[in-house]
């Protein structure tokens, strides 16, 4: 899990945090916070990645052209190329299926609540690229899911992207580890190491600001009178 010593946030004045506390100190510790959740979003592909073993990482190109290297393939970052003047659409991951002759179009989010707007644009993006997967290895059946990696609750994923897809796109993150042949419960665990580091340097943090300081003690004592 991405540490928040390691991030920097935003250390002027004009913060929307600053203003929201009246306080520049707090304001950039509250923005490092922000800032390493969002490095937390982005490092999950990456971890499992890392996980899968590298005989079954495979490449768009080779998928397409029919280098079968395993029974199940992964495709991370899987894009397909633009066509005329419009853009490729691209997955997080595409995983292939040989012996089901499935392909699984999967956008990653570590949390469970979506931009809409943005979730609207990636579900388009997606089935643009099913179409063409579907065109390109024959025979093969294409769905497309948004998984929500801390999420057991489908209908809550749902929720969380105010319905822009349905229940039969949401996928966990269990779903997604079996797909991808890892342990769901190791790598919890694995990103659950440096949580006690986290606070523990968020709270040492907090201590350092004078104002954050004498709010504690006037809120103590009184509890204590």
């Amino acid at each position: 899990m991405a540490k928040i010593i390691e991030s920097k946030g935003r250390a002027d004045e004009n913060s929307g945090y600053s203003r929201l506390f009246g306080n520049q100190a707090l304001g950039q510790l509250i923005s490092r916070v922000q800032a390493t959740v969002i490095r937390t979003g982005n490092e999950l592909e990456k971890l499992l990645k890392g996980e899968v073993p590298s005989d079954r990482v495979s490449t768009m190109d080779g998928v397409v052209r029919g280098f079968r290297i395993s029974n199940n393939e992964i495709i991370f970052q899987a894009a397909m190329p633009r066509v005329a003047d419009a853009p490729g659409a691209k997955a997080d991951i595409v995983i292939v299926d040989h012996n089901a002759r499935k392909l699984y179009l999967v956008e990653l989010k570590d949390g469970d609540t979506f931009d809409t707007k943005k979730a609207a644009g990636e579900l388009a993006s997606m089935q643009k690229m099913a179409t063409w997967l579907e065109e390109q290895v024959i025979g093969y059946q294409a769905s497309i899911h948004f998984c929500s990696f801390n999420q057991d609750d489908k209908e809550a994923i749902v929720k969380g992207a105010k319905g822009r897809f349905s229940t039969a796109n949401a996928m966990t993150g269990v779903e997604l580890c079996i797909l991808l042949g890892i342990d769901y419960d190791k790598l919890r665990k694995k990103r659950e190491e440096e949580q006690p580091e986290n606070l523990k340097y968020f709270v040492s943090e907090l201590l350092k600001i004078p104002q954050v300081v004498a709010l504690i003690r006037d809120y103590w004592k009184g509890e204590h009178e």
